[in-house]
């Protein structure tokens, strides 16, 4: 059973037989699932649950080697981004080829370091998808790690990209913290949840955002286990 971690679980993938075309002039709907699982949960564990979810894009910070992440990618059949170690665990995305990917350890105020993956994505000619996923850990600060992150994405990602944003936290509030302090420059996924931000209280994992708000925006989402992962539906303008 995938662990309590597996927390936020967003959408972003173009689906076959989905109205919404990639490389037309149309928006672009996505499908995607993030998620945040510890030692000993199978590969093939993980890769039922992503082909279960139908998801195309996976946002995944694992505490496993990079032959575990490969066995997932092999399982899903999907294109492997990474992994990047990132202390206890490792980050990594699933999808189609990237366009180029990196994973980068930037320096806190206080003197620890976060470490970022990111990966940029091809939506068409005109259009990019730039997925980054970042692991926080016990002790750090919500305002140092937010404002070294807001820092990167402001020099280090192409302003005509769309970003999804998944960050592994260790406490849901510091999920929380971390939302009210990204906002508005990134919107959590949570807002979107029937209920609003009532959602059920969950444990620590991941959360997932989206922006800038003009360009990407969450269609529907809802939660796939009584506090577990949550599925939702980005729409890129066109």
């Amino acid at each position: 059973m995938i662990a309590r971690t597996c927390i936020a679980v967003i959408a972003l993938v173009l689906l076959g037989g989905c109205a919404v075309r990639i490389g037309g002039p149309g928006p672009v709907e996505y499908r995607t699932v993030a998620l945040s699982t510890g030692h000993g949960t199978a590969p093939d564990e993980v890769a039922r649950w992503i082909r279960d979810a139908n998801a195309n894009v996976v946002l995944l910070s694992a505490a496993a080697d990079s032959a575990w992440f490969d066995a997932v990618a092999r399982q899903t059949r999907m294109t492997l981004s990474g992994p990047g170690r990132a202390g206890a665990s490792s980050l990594a995305f699933l999808a189609h080829e990237a366009l180029g990917d990196t994973t980068v350890a930037l320096n806190l105020a206080s003197g620890d370091e976060i470490v970022i993956h990111d990966a940029l994505y091809r939506i068409d000619k005109h259009r990019y998808l730039d997925l980054i996923a970042l692991r926080v850990d016990p002790g750090q600060e919500a305002r140092d790690v937010v404002r070294t992150l807001l820092g990167y994405v402001a020099t280090d990602v192409m302003s005509s990209a769309v970003t999804v944003l998944a960050v592994d936290v260790p406490t849901p509030e510091m999920g929380d913290s971390i939302a009210t302090l990204l906002d508005p420059a990134f919107q959590d996924v949570n807002r979107c949840l029937s209920g609003g931000n009532n959602r059920p209280s969950q444990s620590a994992g991941m959360r997932l955002f989206y922006g800038p708000q003009a360009r990407i925006r969450c269609n529907t989402a809802r939660l796939l286990g009584e506090s577990g992962p949550v599925l939702a539906h980005l729409i890129v303008a066109h």
